[in-house]
């Protein structure tokens, strides 16, 4: 779970064109009617009751730990939520700065290898303890050449990468929420992670969260897969 409240309201994304940053103007004005900035209180609560493993990756600047639970691990989504690749190094140890001791790490929008010196972010990383992170594929700049994938962990320059399959949201359709449980199923006999995350700011009400919780339960129940948390991965 990317814990960020509203942060990304105020930032936009990089790689918006004109019509995109329009969108995203509008939706920053009607964020308080179709968003909810207490999501995270929903997630976490129903994470406890569930005891369900669970990597929850904090914006620093809004965000600490909670208390220690053996299905609940706390990793970190920067202090400002701030894309690394796109930034000075003086400024990436800034944003990346252990100050919790934390394993895991969520790059703000992915962005954390840039084609032309692929290892810079990665180094700094690893220089902070940091031994694992959700991954998504290269930039050259602004320019994402991500993928959403389903395989096994890899290591890039000492920190090791845990691909993202897929996500979903609070306010997702029932479409997408059927759509990641059919991959799950029809790769059940492969020996691989499928990873999938979601916003929490997303969740005005619990409905999807929960219902992809129980479907994974089932299936483990069932002896057909194994969840764990990402440093486990």
């Amino acid at each position: 779970v990317d814990c960020e409240k509203f942060i990304s309201f105020r930032q936009g994304n990089p790689r918006w064109g004109v019509i995109e940053k329009i969108k995203g103007e509008i939706n920053s004005l009607v964020k308080n009617l179709r968003y909810n900035k207490n999501g995270f209180d929903l997630l976490y609560n129903e994470i406890k009751r569930q005891k369900f493993p669970c990597t929850f990756m904090l914006v620093g600047r809004l965000f600490s730990p909670l208390e220690k639970l053996d299905f609940v691990e706390y990793g970190y989504h920067t202090l400002n939520h701030i894309p690394l690749t796109l930034i000075s190094n003086e400024k990436i140890e800034r944003e990346v700065e252990n100050i919790y001791n934390l394993k895991s790490m969520t790059p703000p929008l992915w962005m954390i290898e840039n084609i032309k010196n692929p290892s810079r972010v990665f180094k700094i990383l690893k220089k902070n303890g940091y031994d694992n992170i959700v991954y998504k594929g290269k930039d050259d700049g602004i320019r994402g050449f991500h993928n959403l994938s389903l395989e096994k962990c890899k290591k890039r320059f000492g920190i090791k990468c845990v691909h993202l399959s897929n996500y979903f949201e609070g306010n997702s359709s029932k479409k997408q929420i059927e759509k990641i449980k059919k991959e799950i199923v029809n790769n059940l006999n492969k020996d691989a992670i499928y990873l999938f995350s979601t916003h929490d700011f997303t969740h005005k009400n619990i409905k999807n969260f929960r219902e992809m919780i129980y479907f994974i339960k089932k299936l483990e129940k069932q002896g057909r897969i194994k969840t764990t948390l990402l440093k486990n991965a």
